[in-house]
């Protein structure tokens, strides 16, 4: 067995990974990253990228103002007191503010999104914008060879399938706000100029949402000669519940080796959404890896790792829940499209059970009956008619206004995205659906639609759910009538975009024991930790957001003199 020598050894080539490192080398560490698959960038590649940073220096761009004790206020008032502690609240909203300005040092530079609300409107301290941050652009030309091993994005993150957009791009496409023609032609225009990627067959190389973050790190860290291990998996970990000396890992090609940490072993590994065992103990049932949007390789292997030193775990039954469709093995998360008019969610009894406008991390508790006790709504349905088909995306398929039917013809055959048919009756009928019930919601909603008021649920009935209508609808613009043929739907899975709970860690991100003391040298960030947002989804950005804020934190802390 081979052994590697060095200060600090990273676990997982997320965006959290590659801050830690990149860090901890500025402070003088040596420093490896270890990861499992054969490419970099884990869920933080998949994602939108954004960043949630409450009192940021720069949210007066947004046209919002803020302050540390509106921050409080409204993160006190929304995350359970019996999960996270005033103390771990403060720490964050002092900390994230001075983690993006190390970012913005290194190169990494964020931006308030104006008009991406929070969450939770009618919490005190509630902001209507500028908390979530965008990435800026990166070129992947940067990179070189390295761009290869970078995990593309999702198609459906891609306009036209094929060009990046950043979240304030992506906002105005989708919201299809004023002159959101003209911004789409420009993405794609310059996407065609861009004469050397489209003769080498490269992807978009102008790298935005989360690529843009995970490419403009790697960068970093390869600037700072960083080794990075691809399709190496950690086995082990070298120690016992009071103190962890290093990892052993194998690569794909069966050597193994010791990864020695002289000062910390940081876990940024993800979620366990990928290890169906793990999902059936902890999660709600029923429950299938398959309806993850999360990266392949998150199955937990430094939890069951952990529960062999005796480390503490917290929030295990809980995901950054999400919508999802199924088009063959291709996961679509529903982010937008949940919260246009024309269309509704139902059970089987054709029923509508939910708002189906609210925010997409409370379709888990919506879905399986959660808190309140009630019966799970499975299987769901999504259903919709030609209007919206004709103005909206749905997960990867255009708007028929771009993409006709006849264009996208494997969407709607077996194994596609969706099943259509001339009637509501007819629809229910293919999808196992009451065809009366569901007609009758429908009638129902068409009423809704015209007093513009949800009787039910009370849809668009706030700031967050007319963020994602459509402003051209009135008088709610959440609600349409689902009327005109041929009509659209397709099974809805409470998915996720990872799983929340792990590690249960301090605030400077070590790692607890079950004897309520941290384990020496061992830190952990990201979505292998119990998420310091508790259960709840304050707003766009809140997994990556503390995710960097204790990766930051955690290397501040191994290499002050105060770490033991």
């Amino acid at each position: 067995m081979e052994t590697e020598s060095l200060d600090v050894v990273v676990v997982g080539s997320g965006a959290a990974g590659f801050l830690a490192a990149i860090r901890a080398a500025d402070l003088g560490a040596t420093v490896a990253i270890i990861e499992k698959e054969d490419v970099y960038g884990g869920t933080s590649a998949l994602s939108g990228g954004g960043i949630w940073i409450p009192n940021n220096p720069d949210i007066s761009t947004a046209g919002v103002s803020d302050s540390f004790d509106d921050a409080f206020a409204y993160m006190r008032y929304v995350i359970p007191e019996n999960q996270v502690s005033d103390e771990t609240i403060k720490t964050y909203i002092e900390s994230a503010p001075e983690m993006i300005a190390y970012m913005e040092k290194i190169g990494i530079k964020y931006v308030p999104v104006p008009g991406y609300a929070d969450y939770y409107p009618s919490a005190p301290g509630w902001k209507p914008g500028g908390r979530t941050m965008d990435c800026m652009s990166f070129d992947s030309r940067l990179l070189g060879e390295d761009f290869k091993q970078l995990r593309e994005t999702l198609r459906q993150n891609k306009a036209f399938g094929l060009t990046n957009m950043r979240i304030s791009e992506v906002a105005v496409i989708q919201a299809q706000a004023k002159n959101w023609q003209l911004l789409a032609s420009k993405i794609m225009l310059k996407y065609m100029m861009d004469i050397g990627g489209r003769l080498s067959g490269s992807p978009d190389r102008r790298l935005t949402l989360g690529s843009a973050l995970v490419g403009g790190l790697r960068y970093q860290a390869r600037k700072r000669k960083i080794p990075l291990y691809l399709s190496t998996r950690v086995r082990e970990l070298v120690g016992d519940q009071r103190k962890i000396r290093g990892v052993i890992a194998e690569n794909d090609f069966g050597q193994v080796i010791e990864f020695a940490a002289n000062k910390a072993v940081i876990l940024t590994s993800g979620g366990f959404e990928h290890n169906e065992e793990l999902r059936e103990k902890y999660l709600p049932a029923p429950t299938r890896p398959s309806w993850s949007a999360g990266a392949a390789g998150n199955t937990g292997d430094m939890i069951i790792a952990g529960e062999k030193i005796n480390a503490a775990f917290g929030l295990m039954h809980e995901a950054w829940w999400a919508p999802t469709v199924k088009w063959g093995e291709r996961t679509n998360v529903l982010f937008f499209e949940k919260g246009k008019p024309n269309l509704m969610i139902v059970n089987k009894d054709g029923q509508r059970f939910m708002n189906e406008s609210i925010t997409y991390n409370t379709y888990g508790e919506s879905i399986y009956g959660g808190r309140e006790g009630r019966t799970p709504q499975l299987p769901a349905f999504v259903i919709f008619d030609s209007n919206y088909r004709k103005k909206f995306p749905f997960g990867e398929l255009l708007q028929s206004s771009i993409t006709p039917d006849w264009m996208r013809p494997s969407a709607f055959k077996p194994g596609g995205l969706l099943k259509k048919a001339n009637s509501l009756k007819e629809l229910a009928e293919e999808l196992g659906i009451d065809p009366v019930g569901l007609e009758a919601s429908a009638k129902r909603l068409k009423a809704f639609s015209q007093s513009g008021v949800d009787e039910d649920f009370n849809r668009g009935g706030d700031d967050h759910d007319r963020m994602y209508g459509d402003p051209s609808v009135k008088p709610n613009p959440c609600l349409g009538p689902i009327e005109k043929p041929p009509f659209y739907g397709t099974r809805l899975y409470p998915g996720d975009i990872g799983t929340k709970g792990g590690f249960v860690i301090d605030n400077d991100a070590r790692v607890q024991g079950k004897s309520g003391e941290p384990i020496d040298s061992l830190y952990a960030a990201g979505n292998c930790t119990a998420s310091i947002m508790g259960d709840k989804y304050p707003g766009a950005g809140c997994t990556l957001g503390p995710a960097l804020t204790m990766a930051y934190r955690a290397a501040n802390h191994m290499m002050s003199s105060g770490a033991r």
